[in-house]
C-alpha cells in the first residue's frame, strides 16, 4: 500500500512539472513583438559574454517569480552601477539561441532567485534571440547585476549585451559577484586553529580515560 503511494505521489509531481514547462512554452507562442524603444543621446556600456560551460542555475520567470521547470540552465553575471538616477534600457542579442536576461539589485545569489530580483525578459523586440527590459528606473552609486542565462537546458552561446541610459554613465564592474561570501585568509585561519584545539582536547579526554 505504500509504494502505491509513493508511485502515485511520484507520478502527480512529474505531472505538475511537465505542465509547468508545457505552459511556458504555450506562453512563448502568444508572445507579440512590440515596437522597439529608442533612447537618443544616452551614455551607454556594452559587452560580450558567454554562458556556454557556466554555473546552472533553476532560473525564475521574467516576473521574478520562481522557478521555470525547464532547466537548469547556465548563466553569467555582470555587476553595473550608474553614476546618477535615471531611467535605462537593458538589452540583448544571443548568438543563434533563446536567451533570457534578468536584472538584480545589491547582490545576486543564484539559489535565492526572488531575492533583490528587479527586472525580467525572455523574448525582446526582435523576437527569440532578443531580450529587452525597456525603461528600467535605476538607482545611481548602486549596484546591479546584468545576468544572462538560457530560455532552458542546452541554450548556451554569446550573448551581446548593452545598458543605455539617457544621461548617467554606465560603469561595469570587472568581475562578477554573488552574495554568498567567501571565507577571507584569516576567518579560515581562526577555523583551523578552532579546529586544532577541539582536537587537542579529546586527545587530551581520551588519554586520561585509559
Amino acid at each position: 500500500m505504500l509504494n502505491r503511494i509513493l508511485f502515485a505521489s511520484l507520478l502527480l509531481a512529474s505531472t505538475l512539472a511537465q505542465a509547468t514547462v508545457i505552459d511556458e512554452v504555450a506562453l512563448k507562442a502568444q508572445e507579440r513583438v512590440t515596437p522597439p524603444t529608442v533612447v537618443r543621446g544616452g551614455n551607454s556600456a556594452s559587452y560580450v559574454t558567454d554562458n556556454t560551460g557556466g554555473p546552472e542555475w533553476p532560473r525564475p520567470f521574467a516576473d521574478g517569480t520562481c522557478c521555470s521547470g525547464l532547466g537548469p540552465v547556465r548563466y553569467t553575471v555582470q555587476p553595473f552601477s550608474l553614476s546618477a538616477n535615471d531611467t535605462c534600457d537593458i538589452s540583448s542579442v544571443q548568438a543563434g539561441f533563446d536567451g533570457y536576461i534578468f536584472v538584480y539589485q545589491d547582490a545576486f545569489d543564484p539559489l535565492n532567485q526572488t531575492v533583490n530580483f528587479v527586472a525580467g525578459d525572455d523574448d525582446g523586440n526582435g523576437g527569440i534571440g532578443t531580450s529587452d527590459i525597456m525603461g528600467l528606473a535605476l538607482t545611481g552609486n548602486r549596484t546591479y547585476y546584468f545576468v544572462s542565462t538560457g530560455f532552458e537546458l542546452g541554450d548556451e552561446g554569446s550573448f551581446s549585451n548593452s545598458i543605455t541610459c539617457p544621461s548617467a554613465n554606465v560603469f561595469l564592474n570587472a568581475a562578477a559577484g554573488v552574495s554568498r561570501s567567501v571565507p577571507s585568509n584569516s576567518q579560515w585561519s581562526l577555523a583551523l586553529l578552532a579546529a586544532i584545539t577541539v582536537l587537542a582536547g579529546f586527545l587530551a579526554m581520551v588519554k586520561r580515560s585509559r
